[in-house]
């Protein structure tokens, strides 16, 4: 398969090893800056003809199969829509999946349109350090999740935040429902440029069956990255810097006792998972893709996004609880996002 790669910073360039490792046939890698460019080139030995600053007149040139859009957020809009008319039968878009429920709903709709399945590299189901868990929550001895809390740090809710909607919708199973925000005042800045903000703070999603998830980001955090997964017996913790998993849970014959009954002899015992990673479940990504395996696609990616929207609906109300659907989040407002 021909593949070309637009954006060669640091998560663009993993995307080159990927395509690589899979064996796939680079016709193009593209970034605006010539720094990243060379840096690309000697990462990868790439040659001087296939390297494009601009990403329509690659696109045009290359007239590649499968396309990875791996720049900032403001130009996924326009580039994924060039793709799909330059006949991609495959794109592979980075998160947020654009700036604007607007442009996403056009990003979806044009591929739709042009018979081009798109995906958004939001990974989570292909990652240890959720598929284990939800496996063990899932379990007759844990007997499901009811809710989630994950400790981070200033990494932004778009930057990073945006996965852990995609990682509650793969993990409950549901689609959110609605999210409350309280943001701190102090932007998040972004290291690929001052034109890009971010906002950290506090965020609850409750999903459409009653799941919630707590995510705490604040601005003022400098390190950790913990999730507690509350289930029905028992609780998961799982540090994801480190990949350490400590599960507790109700023994056996206690089982059938009340929720009231939470003092119960428990069994408790840890392991290690492997920690977060960029390039193996990219790769993983791109293999369910291609078999057409279930993967994170376009609405997945717009689920994120409204997520995200209703936040900062939320915030700006005053903390309210916001529908992802609700009719005063302005499908044409754009965020600063990377």
């Amino acid at each position: 398969m021909r593949v070309a790669v637009i954006g060669l910073g640091r998560m663009g360039r993993r995307h080159v090893q990927v395509v690589r490792d899979l064996g796939m046939e680079l016709v193009g890698l593209c970034d605006q800056s010539k720094e990243s460019i060379d840096i690309a080139c000697k990462e990868f030995g790439a040659v001087e003809r296939l390297c494009f600053d601009n990403g329509r007149a690659m696109l045009r040139s290359t007239l590649p199969e499968a396309v990875v859009v791996a720049t900032t957020a403001p130009s996924h809009s326009e580039l994924v829509l060039e793709a799909a008319r330059s006949g991609a039968r495959f794109i592979l878009c980075e998160k947020p999946l654009a700036t604007s429920v607007h442009d996403a709903n056009i990003m979806i709709a044009a591929c739709t349109g042009s018979n081009t399945v798109l995906a958004v590299n939001h990974q989570m189901q292909f990652m240890p350090q959720y598929t284990e868990v939800k496996a063990a929550a899932e379990s007759e001895e844990l007997g499901g999740l009811v809710s989630i809390l994950v400790s981070g740090s200033n990494f932004g809710l778009a930057m990073n935040g945006s996965h852990y909607f995609e990682m509650f919708r793969y993990l409950t199973g549901e689609p959110a429902r609605s999210v409350e925000a309280w943001l701190d005042d102090e932007r998040v800045p972004n290291p690929r440029g001052a034109q890009f903000e971010d906002r950290g703070g506090s965020v609850r999603v409750t999903g459409v069956r009653g799941t919630s998830m707590y995510l705490d980001c604040s601005t003022h955090a400098g390190h950790g990255l913990h999730v507690i997964y509350i289930c029905k017996y028992g609780q998961i913790f799982v540090d994801e810097l480190s990949g350490f998993m400590r599960i507790v849970r109700r023994e056996d014959a206690y089982r059938t006792l009340p929720t009231t009954r939470y003092g119960m002899p428990a069994i408790e015992y840890t392991r290690q998972i492997a920690p977060a990673d960029v390039v193996a479940p990219t790769r993983s990504l791109w293999e369910a893709m291609l078999a057409g395996r279930r993967f994170p696609d376009g609405l997945a990616g717009l689920h994120a996004l409204r997520c995200l929207c209703a936040a900062h609906t939320s915030h700006n109300l005053g903390g309210i609880r916001i529908p992802i659907d609700d009719e005063r989040i302005d499908p044409a407002q754009h965020y600063h996002w990377a």
